[in-house]
């Protein structure tokens, strides 16, 4: 029985060294995909051409089928290499990920917990939430990345443990909502009635309007703006801003109504609408990453 467990152990640990070598192949593979020739690669590696091209054919014969098209315009993916590409990205993310955490490990040093987020999360209940979870873990660190729509390719590439997001672009991962986070009306105040204290989206979507494509608006209002601004950021101040302008109206959720200025007004959306904030973890995620997911779901008990 110990001799049986002793082999399989050799075996997993021979595959274990096969699949880190195979790192450095899939990290030069990517390498000359992304400069789009050998030589290129070879010079950003800081190793000859030859090592390449032998890299290249050895990890083209694991797999089993060619890669790589290679001719005098340089080189890109065949039929093959388009379908495998995404699990190589995964592939070597996971690889890396896995040599910088034995490398921590090895050297005593705490390993973060890698989150991506929105920035209206990361700038309002994110900073309570870290302070009270390393309160009762005062080991663990977190690593912060703020974005929109790349938070699900980090996600995918293995660039973050966890993301807090919308149900919109997180739902197809392991997702578990948190919280609502209603949706306002933010117009200059010469737009606006005195003391109106809401506004009916068919009145709403009267106004030019200011839309920004990232925070997927279009799914949330009932009636569509007939006049549009289109504004291609993620940053709520620069929304803000132009509506200060006059040159328009935008739609807010409550997270992002910071510091709106005094000739800014701010009402309520008629019929309500809202987006639904959570957590989305990956297929395989680490422990820490679901540590801290149970302590926000404490936090943030969600009510269906």
């Amino acid at each position: 029985m110990e001799n049986r467990m002793y082999n399989s152990y050799i075996r997993d640990s021979n595959s274990l060294r096969r699949n880190i070598m195979d790192d450095r192949k899939l990290r030069v593979l990517l390498t000359t995909l992304h400069l789009g020739s050998f030589s290129r690669a070879a010079q950003e590696l800081n190793c000859t051409q030859s090592a390449v091209t032998q890299m290249m054919n050895a990890l083209e014969n694991e797999f089993g089928c060619k890669v790589l098209v290679r001719n005098h315009s340089g080189v890109k993916l065949t039929a093959a290499g388009k379908e495998l590409f995404p699990f190589m990205v995964e592939a070597e993310a996971s690889l890396s990920r896995l040599m910088d955490q034995a490398r921590n490990v090895a050297e005593g040093k705490a390993i973060p917990i890698r989150i991506g987020t929105f920035s209206s999360i990361s700038n309002t209940w994110l900073p309570h939430v870290l302070q009270a979870y390393q309160k009762k873990h005062p080991d663990i660190t977190f690593d912060i990345r703020v974005g929109t729509d790349a938070i699900t390719d980090w996600l995918i590439r293995g660039e973050i443990d966890l993301a807090l997001g919308d149900a919109d672009r997180c739902r197809v991962f392991r997702w578990h909502p948190l919280m609502d986070d209603p949706y306002y009306a933010v117009m200059p105040q010469t737009f606006a009635k005195e003391n109106q204290q809401a506004i009916t989206q068919e009145e709403f979507a009267a106004y030019p309007f200011i839309m920004a494509p990232m925070n997927a608006l279009k799914k949330h209002l009932a009636v569509l703006p007939k006049r549009q601004i289109e504004v291609n950021c993620d940053d709520d101040s620069t929304l803000i801003s132009m509506v200060v302008q006059g040159l328009g109206v935008t739609a807010m959720p409550k997270l992002s109504l910071k510091n709106i200025p005094k000739n800014v007004k701010v009402l309520k959306l008629i019929p309500p609408t809202k987006r639904v904030l959570g957590i989305a973890l990956p297929n395989s995620p680490s422990k820490t990453a679901v540590d801290f997911s149970n302590f926000l779901h404490q936090c943030y008990p969600y009510k269906t």
